[in-house]
Parts: structure tokens; C-alpha cells; sequence
């Protein structure tokens, strides 16, 4: 055995790498193939049962909307019991009324009929028969003939006004609740008349079959009570009924298949909820899983013609892989010789390919081209070295040229004696080499304040009596720092929305407040009002930022960065102001920023 091994190895071996390909391929597909017709053999058994069960199922929906009719037929009888012009007309006729009054009450009682013949559309008819025999009828009163009477009478006094179900004589598509009519009046309930409804119960049934998707032909459906056919009328195998019942409760089963005449029956039992009445429902066992054969058959038939296919698809395939593989070799072969490969291979592109022949082939191509591409490489590193080296050198001349240009045009506005102009170039100069100078992220408060101060001198000269700007601070501030450029950001938010678009005064108060190892920088101004979540729709483009409103998100998104997710700025509006409060830790003063303004 293991020779015979060892030469089926040998063999596997010795094939050549697409016709192994083809051998694993060819096997596999037939696994497949024994695993999806083994699938669908069990796929098929369990759909079957499913659809069994389901039948079942939808069956019993069906019983219990006959009973939810028949339940609705009861209500119509206690409404007709509970009806006053009945109950008055009714206690009359008993009495010892003149006889000319007593066609009177009947006509009475045949008008309070007439309404509660619409409650239902089974209801064939409505009978209330008096103890003399007489029977007052919204109807035809010809169907109350089909039941025996007498014996109904004598179960309605036993049933002491309750309700009951009763089948007619023969077998036929009414049956009939029945109860005692008695008298309300005085509470001495004695009795009045028999109240009996003729209910069509063939249309009901039809009618939940179709509603729940059967479809009465080539279906039979048999109603019974206790033992006995209730509906159809015409006669069937009653002998039958009885064994199918019994097979059933010994199997603790609510189908079965059984083959009746030569044909093969799906049967479904049960019983009608309410009344406890047994039904049995026969289906030609064909139409429904007939086809269901039929596809089984038609599956496994396409899953053959597929599988041949798709081993004729794979061996195109790998043929069509494998050239490019040959292509590569021979591509390897003329670049080991020295030479160049044949133009159709040279050629062809594989660029846009993203498997990985494409990646092979591209990675041969680069190795060839290697020395080139490095030196390319070297080339352009020392291009972007140069422009780097040019770039910083323009950054430090801009700057300087900047102070320059401000520091001539101070001087010249002091020649001329235009202190407004000297005020402005010289407070614009210390704002740049503020914002320019130093790599420091925290600075004292004292140069935070220059800034600002700097600042609002511009903008006096700009806005004249316009501008009141209040500047509270603790007296001691020799060891507080902020973040740079933190607090003229919020007073210039202040300034946009405050005064550009309006003439009126404009107040600006800036307080700031150290306690509980926090410090807090509340900016005030008159004149405009935040939105509510102001930051909220900013970063969730609620609200499109415009100038300053983007410092804002970027000033938050710094504090929260540098401390922390309970630190950053906070909007709200009090006493016809609109009010931002920056909230940081108490920082102690870093060893290496300047105490002295710049």
C-alpha cells in the first residue's frame, strides 16, 4: 500500500504546477458538488416540514378566526337579551295584555331586530319564539326549521340563559347559538322567550379559508362535533374521520400524509377554539409539493451543467494566468543573458494591474531600472534640500524687513508730529514680534495683557468714543501664565460682532479671576448676543464659521489639548451681553518666559 502511495505522489509531483491546479480544482468542485446535493437534500426535508408545520399553523389562525366570529355573534345575542324595547315588548306579550296590543309588541320587536341583523354578514337569520309557539323572525325563518326545536328548547332550559352552539338535523352549512331570553325587569329572571341566530358557518369557514390563503378548490374541509359531521352537507368518508383523529393523538401530531382513493391527501387537525369543535382539512398533496420535487430535480440538473462549466471556465483561466507567468520567466531568462525580451512581452502593460502578477512584473521592471531611479532620487533630494535652504531664508528676511518697514514709518509719523499714525505702526510692530517670537506655548499673563494692550490702542484710534474697553486683573500677577495669544482673540470676536455693523457705544470688559486653582477670563461686550451651542454647531457645521469664529474652535480645541476636557471656553448671555469665559488651571510661571514686555 505504501509503494502504491509513494507512486501517486510521485505522480502529483511530476505534473506540471496548471495541470496540478486543474487536478485540485476538478476535485474540490466534485466535494462540492456531493456537499450541495447532500444540502439540498436536507434543505428539501426540512422546507417540507417547515411547510408542514406552517400549514398547520396558518389552519389554526384560521379556527380561531372562526371563533373570533362566533364570539361576535354571542355579543349580538347579549345585546338583543340586554335591549330594553325588547325586554319591555317581551314582558307585555306575557302579561295579560288586550290581544289587539299584542301585534303591536311583536311589530315592536321586529323593528329593534331589524338593526342587529348588520352586526354580522353570517347571521341568516334572527328568531325570538315566544312561549306559544309563535317566532318573531328578522329573516328567513325557514332556516330554524333545519333544527330540532324541542330538543333545543330543553337544553336552553337547562343552560339557565346561557349560551350554546347546536348543529341542525343534517348535515349542513348553518348551525345556530341558541339561549333563553328572561326578564330583567324586577330581577325575577324568569323566562320571556328563545332566542336563536342561524349563522351560515359554510360562507364563514370559505371565507377564513380564502382569508388566510387557501383556496377552497381541491380542498375539503369537515367540521365535527363530537364524532359527528357538522359540515359539508353532502356525505363523505365519516368512517374515516375517527382514524385519522386516533392516529393523530397517538403520534401527538396536529398532520399527516395519508394516500385516500389512490390519492395522496395532506391532512391538517385541530380543533375551534370557544366551542371545541374538531375540524380536519384535506389538501391534494401534488399541487404543493409536487413542485417541490420538481425544483429539487431542477437544482441538482443546473449545479451539474454549472460544475462542468466552471471547470472549463477555470482551465481558460489558468491558461490564460499562466502566459503571463511564462512571460516573466522569459523575461528573467533575457535579462540574465543581457539581452532585451521580444517586443510583444516588452510591451505589454501591466501598470494598471493590481494582483499579483501585476506586482511581479513591476517589481522586474523597477529592479532593472534601479541605478537610474537612485540616481533620480539623489537628484531630487537635492533640489528640495535647495528650495528648503531659499524657503528659510525668506522666512527670516520677511519678518525683519516687516519691524523695519514699522520702525520708518514710527519715526517718520514722530518727524511729522502725527501721533495717531506713530501710535499705530509702533503697537502693530509689537503685536507681529508677539505673535512671531518665541516657540513657548504658555507665557506670563503680564506679556498676554501687553498684547492686548496693543491691541486696543489700535483700535481707539479706529473707533474714537465708540470703543469703552475695562480691564480688571489681580493685583498680584507675577506668577500666572496663559496659553499665547489667548485673550486678543476673544476681545476681537468681541469687536466684529459688537461694532462693524453697528454706530452705538460698545463696551468691552475684560475680568479676570483666580480661585479654587482655576483662572478665569470672562470677556464681555454689548451689542450682539451668542447663539445657543454656539461651539456645538461650529463643530458639528451647523453653522458655517465666519473671521474670528474659527479662532474660537481653534483657541477651545488648544485648551482642551492642553488640559484637559473640563478646561476651554464657555458662551452664554446675561443683562443684554453676550459673555465668553475662558477656563484653565492656575499655571505657576515657566522658567524660561520673559517677565518684561517684548
Amino acid at each position: 500500500m505504501s509503494g502504491r502511495l509513494k507512486k501517486y505522489r510521485d505522480f502529483f509531483l511530476n505534473l506540471s504546477l496548471y495541470r496540478k491546479i486543474v487536478l485540485i480544482v476538478s476535485v474540490s468542485l466534485f466535494c462540492m458538488y456531493l456537499a450541495f446535493y447532500a444540502s439540498i437534500q436536507y434543505l428539501s426535508n426540512y422546507y417540507e416540514q417547515e411547510l408542514y408545520e406552517s400549514n398547520a399553523k396558518s389552519l389554526s389562525h384560521t379556527a380561531a378566526a372562526i371563533a373570533a366570529q362566533m364570539q361576535t355573534i354571542e355579543t349580538i345575542t347579549a345585546n338583543i337579551i340586554d335591549d330594553s324595547v325588547i325586554q319591555d315588548n317581551l314582558y307585555r306579550l306575557k302579561d295579560t295584555s288586550p290581544e289587539n296590543r299584542t301585534a303591536l309588541f311583536k311589530k315592536d320587536i321586529y323593528q329593534a331586530l331589524y338593526a342587529y341583523t348588520f352586526y354580522n354578514s353570517y347571521v341568516q337569520s334572527i328568531n325570538i319564539i315566544l312561549e306559544d309557539g309563535s317566532n318573531i323572525c328578522m329573516g328567513n325563518s325557514d332556516y330554524i326549521k333545519n333544527f330540532d326545536l324541542a330538543k333545543l328548547e330543553t337544553d336552553a332550559d337547562s343552560n339557565k340563559g346561557s349560551l350554546k352552539w347546536a348543529s341542525p338535523v343534517s348535515a349542513d352549512s348553518d348551525v345556530t347559538c341558541f339561549r333563553q331570553i328572561r326578564q330583567k325587569k324586577y330581577l325575577t329572571f324568569e323566562k320571556l322567550a328563545d332566542l336563536y341566530i342561524v349563522v351560515d358557518i359554510g360562507g364563514l369557514i370559505r371565507d377564513s379559508l380564502t382569508k388566510s390563503g387557501y383556496i377552497p378548490d381541491g380542498s375539503d374541509f369537515v367540521l365535527l362535533e363530537n364524532g359527528k359531521r357538522i359540515y359539508p352537507g353532502s356525505p363523505s368518508n365519516d368512517s374515516l374521520y375517527g382514524q385519522i383523529f386516533s392516529t393523530l393523538k397517538e403520534d401527538s401530531r396536529s398532520y399527516t400524509v395519508m394516500t385516500i382513493e389512490g390519492n395522496k391527501e395532506f391532512i391538517i387537525a385541530g380543533t375551534i377554539p370557544y366551542i371545541e369543535w374538531n375540524y380536519l382539512y384535506f389538501r391534494d398533496y401534488a399541487p404543493i409539493f409536487h413542485n417541490l420535487w420538481l425544483t429539487r430535480i431542477k437544482v441538482l440538473i443546473v449545479t451539474v451543467c454549472c460544475t462542468i462549466l466552471s471547470l472549463f471556465a477555470v482551465q481558460a483561466t489558468l491558461k490564460f494566468i499562466f502566459k503571463h507567468f511564462n512571460y516573466l520567466i522569459e523575461k528573467i531568462q533575457c535579462f540574465g543573458n543581457g539581452r532585451q525580451p521580444p517586443d510583444d512581452i516588452r510591451n505589454h502593460q501591466y501598470e494598471s494591474r493590481q494582483d499579483e502578477i501585476g506586482q511581479l512584473h513591476r517589481s522586474f521592471d523597477e529592479m532593472t531600472k534601479n541605478v537610474r531611479s537612485l540616481q533620480n532620487q539623489n537628484y531630487e533630494k537635492q533640489l528640495l534640500l535647495k528650495d528648503a535652504t531659499i524657503k528659510m531664508l525668506q522666512q527670516q528676511i520677511n519678518p525683519h524687513f516687516l519691524y523695519n518697514t514699522l520702525d520708518t514709518i514710527n519715526w517718520m509719523a514722530q518727524k511729522y508730529g502725527v501721533e495717531d499714525i506713530s501710535v499705530m505702526a509702533k503697537s502693530l510692530g509689537n503685536l507681529f514680534r508677539a505673535s512671531i517670537n518665541g516657540q513657548d506655548d504658555l507665557i506670563p499673563l503680564s506679556e498676554e495683557l501687553s498684547v492686548l494692550e496693543n491691541y486696543i490702542r489700535i483700535q481707539r484710534i479706529r473707533f474714537k468714543d465708540r470703543l469703552e474697553f475695562i480691564l480688571e486683573v489681580p493685583e498680584d500677577i507675577s506668577s500666572l501664565c496663559v496659553p499665547k495669544l489667548c485673550i486678543q482673540p476673544l476681545v476681537e470676536n468681541a469687536l466684529k460682532h459688537a461694532m462693524e455693523y453697528s454706530d452705538d457705544i460698545c463696551t468691552i470688559h475684560v475680568n479676570i479671576q483666580v480661585s479654587e486653582q482655576k483662572c478665569r477670563i470672562r470677556v464681555s461686550n454689548t451689542g450682539s448676543r451668542f447663539s445657543e451651542d454656539l461651539l456645538q454647531k461650529i463643530e458639528t457645521m451647523q453653522v458655517t464659521p465666519r473671521g474670528s469664529g474659527v479662532g474660537l474652535t481653534n483657541i477651545n480645541s488648544r485648551l482642551k489639548l492642553l488640559y484637559g476636557e473640563e478646561y476651554g471656553l464657555k458662551f452664554y448671555n446675561t443683562d443684554d451681553m453676550a459673555v465668553v469665559v475662558l477656563v484653565i488651571p492656575q499655571e505657576m510661571e515657566v522658567s524660561d518666559a520673559k517677565t518684561d514686555d517684548c
